[in-house]
């Protein structure tokens, strides 16, 4: 038996649409084994087929390999809600394949783990950061392979993350998000990119809130998350240095460098909106780990 643990991520950060990524301290845990027909557990009965995102995920790795697929037994302990903005669906993928891999005697270095999981899931924001933990700058050059930049983001960091009780998903989020842009915003964007890997690296706060001001997806996204003014306001108010929707939402992080202001910060969004949950993450530095049972 095998365990295969993935972080969640946060695509965007704010200011790098579909570029930017990072891993956090909010776990999904699969294990897998070979069996004599699949077995699904850990999840809605609905996904209990083989239909579910990580046992096709897994199936891609084989063909990929030339490997015939072969049925397993799958336990599912996630941490990572669905549909909220923190990576669930990469979670999946990235842990179907590293199953392939293992059950079969494959190895796969990590870069090869992206490739895949980028060819299944569409684009590497959130796959390239749950496979090598930290923040990953991503970009895919005409007719190559991913290419992820991986930066180091400090310790002193605290993202307290607010998970409100409904959905957003990733296709609506797309529809209202425009398609082209003036030259002024995207000039705009690129040196706050830059600015924001750097502040992340160096734990530079203010750098980071300066650098977090996006004209692209956050403006019109911002509109399908009821509580973005509230939770944005009280997070403000509160001490946090910035805010940003954490992929397509409805999870939105507030970044702050002193514990203290993160717990005190927790207790009144816990107190304002119960309905959401409230965490404090970090940075998570590991990536995507696999162990044998």
């Amino acid at each position: 038996m095998i365990k295969i643990t993935v972080p969640a991520t946060s695509a965007n950060l704010g200011i790098g649409y579909d570029t930017l990524g990072m891993a956090v301290s909010l776990y999904s845990h699969f294990t897998f084994e070979r069996a004599d027909e699949l077995q699904i557990t850990g999840c809605p009965e609905e996904f209990q087929n083989e239909n579910n995102l990580v046992y096709a995920s897994l199936i891609d790795a084989l063909r990929e390999w030339g490997e015939e697929p072969f049925p397993v037994k799958i336990d599912i302990q996630t941490e990572v809600p669905v549909a909220r903005g923190l990576g669930s669906s990469s979670t999946c993928v990235v842990a179907g394949i590293m199953a392939a891999a293992a059950l079969t005697g494959h190895t796969v270095d990590r870069a090869e783990l992206v490739r895949i999981a980028t060819a299944v899931e569409g684009h590497p924001d959130n796959v390239a950061p749950a496979i090598l933990g930290g923040a990953v700058c991503s970009f895919t050059p005409e007719g190559g392979l991913p290419r992820c930049l991986r930066y180091e983001v400090s310790d002193r960091l605290r993202f307290i993350t607010v998970i409100p009780p409904y959905e957003v998903h990733t296709s609506e989020a797309r529809k209202v998000v425009p398609q082209q842009v003036a030259l002024a915003d995207a000039v705009w964007q690129m040196g706050r990119i830059a600015g924001m890997t750097r502040g992340l690296e160096t734990g530079d706060l203010a750098l980071i809130a300066a650098a977090n001001d996006d004209r692209l997806q956050e403006p019109f996204r911002r509109a399908l998350i009821p509580d973005y003014d509230g939770i944005r306001a009280t997070c403000l108010e509160g001490g946090a240095g910035t805010l940003w929707i954490s992929g397509s939402g409805s999870t939105l992080m507030a970044v702050t460098d002193d514990t203290i202001v993160a717990k005190f910060l927790q207790v009144r969004l816990r107190e304002a909106f119960p309905t959401c949950e409230t965490h404090i993450l970090t940075c998570d530095t590991q990536g995507a780990q696999i162990e044998y049972l």
